[in-house]
């Protein structure tokens, strides 16, 4: 009962920095690596792009381009039931400067199904509110054209797997094709806008993670290192594991079979461990250009649950302490959980990967609500930090994390 309230989860996995890293860029060549490109072909992170193509197109309103994959193919881009994917985009008044975005929306795994299902429930036109009020002059993105990728494979955009499900209310198949949909995804962005100058990959929540993961990766094989201005925004993905939720952590390893993907040289690499801090100083060390943005609230109601669960362990719950009052996480086992995490990146990585962490607030994700406009940490507000990230502003684009503050 507990997980039908967890609407917008993300995945915690690992990825890992390898201690070579850093030697691939000291050719001094801007962007991706010719070794990290080398490596991340090996694995097949790449091997879906120019796979499927589209079997329709419509027009949507609102400037919106609905872009429609048959899932009876079979083998390419489908949602978790096996119905159709699908891609939008929207050519906004300054057709170079490209935003994609991932969407959110949950997570299934065994015996944990909280998730989106179908593409179509998450389609535009939106209401026009965060990064969708194009007519506000306070949206850093108001011009920027748009790949909006929904969310309906149930593991983060990041997954290549088929599971054979008895207990999935609608199974029996889980179809985990996260790459496969975020491949077709990047198809689209570069059969639509061929030439931009500068690349925005967002996500929201489980978005997040994909945006934070194989997203940026999969930009550098599409467009090359000729983007030079290529930035992530990670809206309340906070890729981290609850090391007290193991039983879940393998759960999801097994059945999203997301390790295959990792660079060989991420020696260190476990789908059982932390994300943020070694895939993230990876990318970093290999791409001597990316620039990168994490926003989150430390008392996050949504992540917190989802980094209790231990299903299909037992108990489902961890820490699970009912003579203490202790069943889950909370705002102060949270805070450290992830804080540290994306501090560590900050530090190594000062000047091309800064948070922006408000204390005292449960809220989850931001940038696609009303919130974009009115949060604020330590008097700065988000959608100022994020015009300033994106104009790579030094002065206005700084690492913020708010003293810790009990939420009411």
């Amino acid at each position: 009962m507990f997980l039908a309230k967890n609407k917008f989860n993300c995945l915690s996995l690992v990825l890992c920095l390898s201690l070579g890293s850093s030697l691939a860029i000291a050719g001094g060549k801007k962007g991706l690596s010719d070794a990290a490109f080398e490596e991340l072909e090996a694995v097949g992170v790449n091997k879906y792009l120019g796979e499927y193509s589209p079997v329709s197109s419509e027009e949507l309103g609102d400037g919106w381009t609905k872009h429609t994959f048959d899932a009876a193919a079979g083998n390419g881009p489908i949602c978790i039931t096996g119905t159709d994917y699908s891609v939008y985009t929207r050519k906004g008044t300054n057709p170079r400067d490209l935003l994609i975005m991932l969407q959110g929306g949950g997570a299934c795994w065994q015996d944990a199904y909280a998730c989106s299902l179908r593409a179509e429930d998450q389609a535009p036109p939106f209401p026009r509110e965060g990064i969708w009020d194009f007519d506000n002059k306070a949206n850093p993105f108001r011009k920027y054209s748009v790949v909006y990728m929904p969310y309906c494979d149930g593991s983060v955009f990041i997954s290549d797997n088929e599971v054979l499900d008895e207990n999935f209310p609608e199974g029996p198949i889980r179809y985990h094709r996260g790459l496969r949909n975020l491949s077709a995804g990047m198809d689209v962005a570069k059969a639509t806008f061929p030439k931009p100058r500068k690349i925005t990959v967002a996500g929201t929540s489980a978005g997040g993670v994909g945006a934070t993961t194989f997203a940026p990766l999969l930009v550098r094989f599409q467009y090359g290192n000729k983007v030079k201005k290529l930035t992530v925004l990670n809206d309340a993905g906070p890729m981290v594991t609850n090391p007290l939720a193991i039983d879940a952590a393998a759960a999801r390893a097994a059945d999203w079979a997301f390790d295959q993907f990792f660079p060989a040289s991420c020696t260190d690499c476990s789908p059982l461990g932390q994300l943020a801090v070694p895939f993230i100083k990876w990318r970093m060390a290999n791409d001597s250009t990316i620039r990168e943005a994490f926003y989150s609230t430390d008392g996050d109601e949504t992540a917190i649950l989802f980094q209790s669960v231990n299903l299909p362990g037992s108990p489902p719950l961890v820490p699970f302490e009912p003579a203490n009052g202790v069943i889950g996480l909370n705002q102060v086992t949270y805070r450290s959980l992830f804080v540290p995490e994306h501090r560590k990146i900050n530090e190594e990585y000062p000047d091309r990967y800064k948070r922006f962490i408000v204390s005292g607030d449960e809220s989850h994700t931001a940038i696609q609500l009303p919130l974009f406009y009115e949060q604020d940490a330590n008097g700065v507000l988000l959608n100022e930090w994020v015009r300033d990230f994106l104009k790579n502003k030094k002065k206005g684009w700084k690492d913020i994390v708010e003293k810790f503050e009990p939420l009411p």
